[in-house]
């Protein structure tokens, strides 16, 4: 398959055992389509042409293919298969029908509206137990696997229409199985997301992940980018001073315990953190269970209806089987799928408030940043400040 052929790929168009139905998604460094086989749907990770040529980025994808057969989780999307066929790299994932929560954050700020503090809660303990079944696991002669996926952020966080939150997107993460290491200089990340450690180029380990789900849970709950800047350089900068907007100046009526949570998830000493996702969906409890809030899948569906409409799969028929429901858990009336409108800031407050395009600018697959040396001297100056 040439370099033109793998970049035109539509649907009708066959991988494999695989027939692509319709383009999903592209990006840098790979390209994702709505694939089946067997009558099977499935989303197909194809290595985007560009990338084949590379061998470093051959291996980063068939690592992550090894890496995530090993994991077996409800709360992390699963991968069924890894392959090369004509010289195309590829994976087949297990499909989520949803969207991501960089998606869910936009969809509420067009509406005018704020997540519910209960559903955000809620969608960031399934990703953390997702998260924590990936840190825990060995490999298949019992060897700590040490995995970190060092990409957390709302575009690998995927909610399924059925109320269920997807951990993504495994395409830089760390283990004692990779077969690529990163080179001093090179950091690998999304700048925004990224924790202080992983800026300077130190050694990272899962407590890397607790800090980017403590930025997804402050995202979600304000409506606002945690860390700023107009170049990948301000924003790391920014991470590593521990620069951001205390939530209860952006929202009047945020939680002082939930505040306490992102505060201690966001701390730029690991060792002040929480010392695990486990320990972390311990503190989310704890304010759910003061407050009185309760969110589980069918909560969570509601949302999504008002947010996108009744959608269903893209290859069921209207006369499909209507998707099923979890009555176990219901919303509290102060936690209704009537949202909380935002307050309103002044002018030039926030410039990353409700602002799509700002959220756009980390929405890349793979950011590579060079030069980790510069950021340490330039960081320690204004630290010292």
């Amino acid at each position: 398959m040439t370099s033109d052929e793998a970049s035109s790929m539509s649907g009708g168009h066959r991988l494999g055992t695989y027939e692509l139905v319709k383009p999903l998604a592209q990006g840098g460094m790979a390209d994702v389509y709505l694939a089946k086989s067997d009558d099977r749907h499935v989303a197909l990770k194809v290595l985007s042409a560009q990338r084949q040529a590379d061998r470093e980025s051959c291996a980063l994808f068939l690592d992550e293919g090894r890496v995530v057969r090993l994991l077996d989780h409800k709360n992390v999307a699963s991968v069924l298969d890894v392959d090369v066929a004509g010289g195309q790299h590829y994976l087949a994932m297990e499909y989520v029908h949803g969207a991501d929560l960089r998606e869910i954050v936009l969809a509420a700020s067009h509406a005018g509206m704020s997540i519910p503090f209960a559903m955000s809660l809620s969608i960031v303990a399934q990703a953390a137990a997702g998260l924590d079944h990936a840190h825990r696991r060995c490999d298949r002669d019992g060897v700590p696997l040490k995995l970190v996926h060092r990409d957390v952020s709302l575009s690998n966080i995927m909610v399924g229409h059925d109320g269920v939150v997807k951990v993504v997107d495994f395409g830089i993460a760390r283990s004692t199985m990779s077969t690529v290491h990163t080179s001093p200089g090179i950091v690998r990340g999304k700048a925004s997301y990224m924790s202080p450690e992983q800026c300077m180029g130190d050694k990272v380990d899962h407590l890397t992940d607790v800090f980017a789900l403590g930025i997804v849970l402050y995202e979600l709950t304000t409506g606002a980018r945690c860390f700023h800047g107009k170049t990948d350089f301000e924003r790391m900068l920014a991470v590593v001073r521990g620069d951001y907007i205390p939530p209860s100046d952006l929202v009047a009526d945020y939680p002082v315990e939930l505040e306490q949570v992102v505060r201690t998830a966001l701390s730029s000493d690991p060792s002040l953190r929480y010392p695990s996702c486990a320990a972390m969906i311990e503190a989310i409890d704890r304010v759910m269970g003061g407050r009185g809030w309760t969110a589980g899948t069918e909560s969570i569906q509601s949302v999504m209806r008002e947010l996108f409409g009744d959608l269903r799969e893209p290859w069921r028929t209207a006369e499909a089987d209507a998707p099923q429901t979890d009555v176990q858990m219901t919303v509290t009336a102060e936690e209704t799928s009537t949202m909380r409108r935002p307050r309103r800031f002044p002018s030039g407050t926030l410039s990353d408030v409700y602002n799509p395009t700002a959220w756009r600018a980390d929405d890349v697959d793979e950011a590579v940043t060079r030069g980790h040396r510069r950021l340490r001297r330039q960081s320690s100056r204004r630290l010292a400040a």
